[in-house]
């Protein structure tokens, strides 16, 4: 007995073609579970904190950014009081400058990439944790707007890795 792949990822292909931008947003977040800190990557195979949430949003919207937490915060998630059901991230700012990123996958979990890898964890006591290093914490509902802005500039501050075009089709 044996997992039929090429079958279960077709089923996972239709049900993803039929969710909403923040059901996207999680899945693809989700998708990253277990995958192992990469610092300035942004694939399932390895990302760091700020390329696990552009990856997955990416994947929910169709736009392509690669850029900073602290960019993130400042210029793309900046919708304060974000309602279920909209594609949020949690940040953590320490003297006015986003340190970390996780993709909110409920009111509370996060999907947090990091050293030892990407897990789901529990937004509280993650955010106890960040609170003891001297950092606060901002939940931030994304700027569609200001998404699309950033990708038509080419927002890529990193440049993307290699790996990504192994899963997704990237414009030259």
């Amino acid at each position: 007995m044996g997992i039929k792949w090429d079958a279960l990822f077709q089923n996972e292909k239709k049900q993803f073609e039929k969710m909403t931008e923040a059901e996207k947003f999680i899945y693809f977040l989700l998708l990253q579970y277990g995958s192992p800190y990469k610092w300035g990557e942004e694939n399932p195979e390895g990302s760091d904190c700020s390329g696990a949430v552009c990856l997955a949003l990416y994947a929910a919207t169709g736009h392509l950014i690669r850029t900073t937490a602290d960019d993130l915060y400042k210029r793309v998630f900046t919708v304060q009081k974000p309602g279920a059901g909209t594609i949020r991230a949690v940040f953590y700012i320490k003297n006015g400058v986003a340190t970390h990123v996780a993709g909110l996958v409920d009111d509370e979990c996060i999907l947090n990439s990091q050293e030892g890898g990407a897990k789901v964890r529990n937004l509280e006591r993650i955010s106890g944790w960040f609170w003891n290093q001297g950092s606060s914490t901002a939940i931030r509902g994304l700027d569609r707007a200001a998404l699309i802005k950033l990708a038509k500039e080419g927002k890529t501050r990193y440049g993307l890795d290699p790996e990504l075009t192994k899963y997704i089709e990237v414009a030259p």
